[in-house]
């Protein structure tokens, strides 16, 4: 016997429509989460994940001049004092918080890749279709968290590829769901 979502009995088509419905839930929730916590805008997760130990002036001085040594006045000493209440503050992610974030994010990822597969697999859409959107999934799971590295290691104009991806991560649910919508309520079953 061939399992397959359009032969599911009503309490598995319930039961798989309902954990679609869950998942949408979470998907607007973790985006209304990052509105609040980070922003809409390409720019603004640039600001939220980049490495922001440099002000924007040292940022700018060593993108025009380079790295260079700096000059020290034997006599005049430096006053740290004046440094540490200079108003900026230093709100950078550290490695550590940047590694539990992604770590958490793609244990639950692993989850939901997987569940949704399934579910993609259990559809009468074609094979390559399958392959296609399991491997659209998977990045797109693997880049917004691997953009994040990127965005505070690398560039913060690289804020582009956690972006999109989360905006992937959306459309790869869309496309499974819309698929075995199609298949439990409206294709008609088989015989």
């Amino acid at each position: 016997m061939k399992i397959s979502l359009n032969s599911l009995p009503l309490s598995g088509k319930i039961a798989v429509s309902l954990f679609l419905i869950l998942l949408w839930y979470g998907y607007f929730l973790a985006a209304l989460n990052a509105i609040l916590a980070v922003g809409t805008s390409v720019s603004s997760i640039a600001e939220h994940y980049s490495d922001k130990s440099l002000t924007k002036d040292e940022t700018r001085k060593l993108n025009e001049q380079g790295f260079t040594e700096e000059e020290i006045e034997i006599n005049g000493g430096h006053d740290h004092q004046a440094a540490e209440n200079s108003g900026e503050e230093n709100e950078t992610i550290s490695p550590q918080e940047l590694v539990q974030l992604g770590h958490i994010h793609i244990l639950g990822f692993s989850l939901l890749f997987i569940t949704a597969g399934i579910i993609l697999l259990l559809s009468s859409a074609g094979e390559w279709f399958k392959i296609i959107i399991l491997l659209f999934l998977f990045m797109s799971f693997s880049f917004d968290i691997g953009g994040l590295f990127l965005v505070r290691f690398v560039s913060g104009s690289l804020a582009v590829i956690p972006f999109a991806s989360a905006i992937g991560i959306g459309v790869g649910i869309a496309i499974i769901s819309l698929t075995a919508f199609y298949d439990m309520w409206i294709r008609k079953k088989e015989s």
